[in-house]
């Protein structure tokens, strides 16, 4: 039981060509805009029809190419929450969420009943009348929720969530939507572009590059070991440049002139490292070398300071707390370290002597 999808699509200048499973846990498609993620949940909602492959929820076949199935939305028990929510601006609230039950079978006093229900678990009830221009971004967000959970779908999509919020009200609304998500008796899917919403909501992770799926597996190890130049960069490392073996198990990065170890074989297939910012430490260790501060950049809690090893062309990022950025300043000598087991060997496609991020 569950989701099982395999499936392509032709498009021209751009080819979808995923395959995936998911049971009861929520899910995040991770990557750039115009990868394929929102169009992987149109293609399972039935409103896009893939080239090829198949579509099976709970056992039950949405969309099989070879056997000629190719099942209406309406018919396929899925929901699916749009970026910008596709309200019916006309349409109060209550109407909005009776839409979800037009091709539920019940009659109209039944479908009254049960969207009066949806609109109390979802705080809505006193907004029934309103119309979608009277509703805060929120608002609008949980009618959206409660129109698409009302007709009991077996599969909850969620395109860009939060997108359409301001900052201030993401954080409440990614609480109950994460609430939502958890009590709900099937796969959870959600798109995004931010790591940290993936990072919070979801359990595994599906990192797409240019239409197909580059990296896959729990949220933890992903973020941790991303393996791949695509999935470093989308979970946030900010230092990666080409490197490659130099002997006696240690690794040489052009970009940045130092030599490190690292706690992976150093004769595994790789053509760059990956060091998160904050990995970087003001310390003599192993991995110890010499650097000139070039710039700071202060935020409301930390700060990234770009540093340049002696000898290097490039700079790289350090993070660091506002109570050290305060004692440094640009042109400060430092000496700083990476723990081997901080170094991430990644594959993927890069110029020698390339510099990707930390520039």
């Amino acid at each position: 039981m569950g989701l099982i999808v395999d499936i392509k699509k032709d498009f021209g200048t751009f080819r979808l060509q995923v395959a995936f499973e998911s049971e009861k846990e929520v899910v995040g498609l991770l990557g750039a805009s115009g990868c394929g993620k929102s169009m992987t949940l149109r293609c399972i909602a039935g409103i896009v029809t893939p080239d090829s492959g198949h579509i099976l929820l709970n056992g039950r076949v949405l969309f099989d190419s070879r056997k000629r199935i190719n099942l209406s939305p309406q018919e396929r028990k899925t929901g699916l929450l749009f970026q910008e929510y596709a309200l019916f601006p006309n349409m109060t609230v209550m109407q909005n969420v009776l839409t979800g039950l037009r091709h539920s079978g019940l009659d109209k006093r039944s479908q009254l009943a049960k969207a009066n229900e949806m609109l109390e678990k979802m705080q809505l009830k006193d907004l029934a009348d309103r119309r979608p221009a009277q509703l805060s971004g929120g608002q609008k967000q949980r009618t959206a929720l409660a129109r698409m959970l009302v007709n009991q779908p077996e599969i909850f999509m969620l395109d860009e969530p939060f997108s359409a919020l301001d900052s201030h009200l993401r954080w409440q609304t990614e609480r109950e939507v994460l609430q939502l998500a958890r009590n709900f008796d099937g796969p959870v899917l959600m798109v995004s572009h931010s790591r940290d919403e993936i990072y919070h909501m979801c359990d595994c992770v599906l990192v797409y590059n240019h239409g197909y799926i580059d990296r896959a597996g729990k949220r933890s190890e992903l973020f941790h070991n991303p393996g791949t130049v695509q999935t470093a960069l989308l979970t946030g490392c900010k230092n990666i440049a080409y490197a490659h073996a130099a002997g006696n198990g240690k690794i040489f990065v052009p970009a940045w002139n130092i030599t490190l170890s690292a706690s992976f074989p150093a004769d595994r297939n790789f053509s760059a490292v990956g060091i998160h910012a904050h990995f970087i430490t003001q310390e003599d260790g192993e991995n110890s070398f010499d650097a000139v501060v070039t710039q700071i950049v202060e935020g409301p809690i930390d700060a990234l300071v770009f540093v340049q090893p002696i000898g290097a062309k490039h700079t790289m990022c350090w993070a660091v707390g506002k109570s050290a950025c305060r004692r440094l300043t640009c042109g400060d000598m430092v000496r700083l370290s990476v723990r081997p087991r901080d170094i991430l060997l990644l594959e993927g496609k890069i110029a020698d002597d390339g510099l990707i991020c930390g520039q």
